[in-house]
């Protein structure tokens, strides 16, 4: 199962990546439709870390849920790459996580695929790691959809 997911992360990453690199120049750094292409690849490399990775590092800035009490207890450091920071550096952010999550699913055995992550949207706080799983990899794809129409709404 593990071995399945890391794949599954892979594809649907690089789909996303492709996505977000067909903005061209200036609009990857506009907001059209709610928010630019910089701002949905910080939003899923933060999904990433924070539900796959369970990484509680109290930087995150662009989950879209930050007036959430959970999520304002994760803390309120700087976040470590901003949305007005380079495309190569947002990428490259977008792409470290991405290949953390591979690398982690590559290396985990189907057990560690049990247990909770956090969640804000829950009544207790966490989530089942597998269900938060197969919800991250539909809101890559999500994500990547929005990225389509928003381009499409610049032409």
């Amino acid at each position: 199962m593990a071995a399945y997911l890391a794949e599954q992360f892979r594809s649907e990453l690089d789909l996303f990546r492709a996505a977000l690199e067909q903005a061209p120049g200036d609009a990857f750094h506009t907001p059209r439709l709610g928010h630019s292409p910089a701002w949905h690849a910080l939003h899923i490399a933060e999904w990433l870390r924070l539900m796959v990775l369970d990484d509680r590092t109290p930087n995150y800035h662009h989950l879209g849920w930050e007036d959430n009490a959970r999520v304002q207890a994760l803390g309120t450091q700087a976040a470590p790459v901003r949305e007005s920071d380079p495309r190569e550096q947002l990428l490259a952010a977008l792409e470290q996580t991405g290949a953390q999550v591979v690398a982690w699913l590559e290396q985990a055995g189907d057990t560690a695929l049990n247990g909770e992550v956090f969640s804000a949207a829950t009544p207790g706080g966490t989530r089942p790691r597998r269900l938060a799983l197969g919800m991250q990899l539909r809101h890559i794809g999500y994500h990547r959809g929005q990225l389509n129409l928003l381009l499409k709404s610049q032409v």
